[in-house]
């Protein structure tokens, strides 16, 4: 899917207050998706592209346009809108010429996308995954420490620091923030390392803080609006890449069979249809 897009910007207001945690779930929650059929797939997509985002870009605050690549997995394109009202005044364009082809205008909530719908559930289950995985349920994060460290070192000695605390399940470190993830196997083990708080480590005091976790930040479910106090775990902060190039491999292999699958579906119609 080929896409033409403009940055928004987000809600600025910290997220740790109520209205910007509303503001955020408005701002997500007012954006409206439209289909468009009707176009020869035959022509340049940059081409068919131009005329939808002039043909609907009056109609409210426009954010992109997808037009498809492949035609046999999608023959629809998308225009991608801000605001409820833009809906009805791109639903009233149903009908009307764009060049010498006639749009055939749909609202499309994405929610109603089998890729989506694989995608989302495939997505959701490699978070739980996470969440249930009982080595990142308890967990601290280190501050403080020598930063001018490689990381392997960095890693090697704050494990020897904790060690006596507990089992250590897990350590990250994030090198950009200056911070660095322990987790343990057992509530006391954290509580264990959060009394080294202030403690020296290599002639630097270090910072201990606790981490949000699958266990004390549960996910919020479908439809929920996050709240005060809510933080994303930081296990799924740590992993997000490695999950999304996941779920990508996967939608990969599943359009490729899905592809395929619809490619034999249209030739068995066509033999019959012929016979």
């Amino acid at each position: 899917m080929d896409t033409y897009s403009r940055k928004r910007s987000a809600p600025k207001e910290p997220f740790d207050s109520e209205p910007a945690a509303k503001e955020k779930f408005n701002y997500i929650s007012s954006r409206v998706r439209i289909s468009v059929e009707g176009f020869s797939h035959g022509r340049p997509t940059d081409e068919i592209k131009s005329e939808l985002i002039n043909h609907f870009k009056s109609c409210g605050d426009l954010i992109s346009v997808e037009v498809p690549t492949d035609p046999i997995l999608e023959s629809r394109a998308f225009v991608n809108y801000h605001g409820h009202l833009a809906k009805e005044r791109a639903l009233q364009l149903n009908g009307s010429d764009i060049g010498n082809w006639k749009a055939l205008v749909k609202f499309a909530p994405r929610e109603e996308d089998l890729d989506y719908q694989v995608s989302l559930r495939y997505h959701r289950s490699l978070y739980s995954d996470l969440a249930n995985d009982k080595r990142f349920w308890y967990g601290i994060a280190v501050l403080g420490y020598d930063t001018s460290l490689p990381e392997d070192q960095v890693k090697s000695i704050l494990t020897e620091h904790f060690s006596s605390c507990g089992v250590i399940t897990h350590v990250f470190v994030c090198t950009p923030d200056e911070c660095t993830n322990i987790y343990f196997s057992k509530k006391e083990d954290e509580a264990s390392a959060m009394d080294l708080n202030g403690s020296k480590v290599g002639g630097f005091k270090i910072t201990t803080m606790l981490l949000a976790t699958a266990i004390s930040n549960p996910r919020l479910a479908p439809g929920d609006e996050p709240t005060v106090g809510y933080s994303i775990p930081a296990p799924f902060l740590e992993f997000a890449r490695e999950i999304n190039k996941k779920r990508d491999d996967y939608m990969t292999e599943w359009r490729v069979k899905a592809r395929r699958e619809r490619v034999i579906k249209a030739r068995r119609e066509q033999a019959f249809k012929a016979s």
